[in-house]
């Protein structure tokens, strides 16, 4: 059996229609080297086992069972049971263009052990681009979020910093937020080197992905943007979202007291600011050194 160049892991929870959709983007990669699809259920009750076999039928796809103890959990056991030299960690609600397996292994030939994001745009009205692939064909879902029919996608204030600090328009004061789990990849080496995601942040949502982004960039791993694989985010509510990432941000800040996380607050947020947390980060190196 060949080897894949790349292994996409995608953890999932009851997500089936957005799943679907996922799915349905990898079918469509003009990747000219091998790869395989891990699909992590991670305790699903819906429909998903439908959608998986589905899929499977024209992807090289693999299921795993999940941990049931939260994302950083569920991707480490995606990652431990891929076979690829190369992990695409991706999200069962983002939508990839055909371009984005083969741009993600081209940002790392030939390059220094790294991580490399995709940008990733939101689709506020995805649950019209959902509710139209239930009634129809969508054979392109990247392209049908993209074409305005279901609204415009927007840059939250996560991704516009990232992508300002990639290409020069504010200072990169935290490299390591390039670690966006959504679409991001790395060697298995340096995932397996690093530990993995924290487990210890549980089903609580949020940071798990930018705490390892920090410990890779401090262990000297590089990071990188992958402008030819930009995702789509079918963008969905979450009642407590900002009460459970409030949790989490705190165990982050204990774990890791420096200026450039305990500034978060500014950047993560419904109000968030690149240029503020920058700001921020700043203001408080300043205030250590004094």
């Amino acid at each position: 059996m060949t080897r894949p160049a790349v292994s996409v892991v995608v953890p999932t929870r009851d997500k089936a229609d957005s799943l679907r959709l996922t799915l349905a983007c990898l079918a469509r990669q003009a990747c000219p080297e091998p790869h395989e699809i891990v699909v992590v259920d991670d305790g699903c009750t819906d429909g998903t086992a439908d959608v998986v076999a589905a899929a499977a039928a024209r992807l090289p796809l693999r299921t795993v069972p999940g941990p049931r103890a939260g994302r950083a959990a569920a991707r480490n056991a995606g990652a431990a049971a891929a076979r690829g030299g190369l992990l695409l960690f991706l999200d069962d609600d983002i939508l990839l263009p055909p371009s984005a397996l083969a741009a993600h292994l081209s940002e790392h030939t030939d390059r220094e052990p790294g991580c490399v994001h995709g940008p990733v745009r939101e689709l506020p009205a995805a649950r019209r681009l959902l509710a139209a692939a239930r009634e129809e064909s969508v054979p392109d879902p990247h392209g049908a979020a993209m074409g305005g029919r279901f609204g415009r996608t927007v840059t939250n204030a996560l991704e516009a910093l990232v992508t300002s600090m990639g290409t020069g328009g504010l200072e990169p004061v935290a490299p390591w937020l390039t670690c966006i789990g959504a679409n991001t990849s790395m060697p298995y080496g340096l995932w397996e080197r690093s530990g993995g995601f924290d487990e210890s942040f549980g089903t609580t949502w949020g940071c798990e992905d930018l705490e390892l982004g920090l410990r890779l960039w401090s262990s000297g791993a590089g990071m990188r943007l992958a402008p030819g694989a930009p995702g789509v985010h079918l963008t969905h509510e979450r009642a407590d979202r900002w009460e459970q990432h409030t949790i989490n941000l705190a165990r982050f800040t204990e774990k890791h007291p420096v200026p450039a996380v305990r500034a978060l607050p500014e950047l993560l947020g419904p109000s968030g600011n690149g240029l503020r947390y920058v700001t921020a980060v700043r203001t408080l190196e300043e205030s250590s050194r004094a």
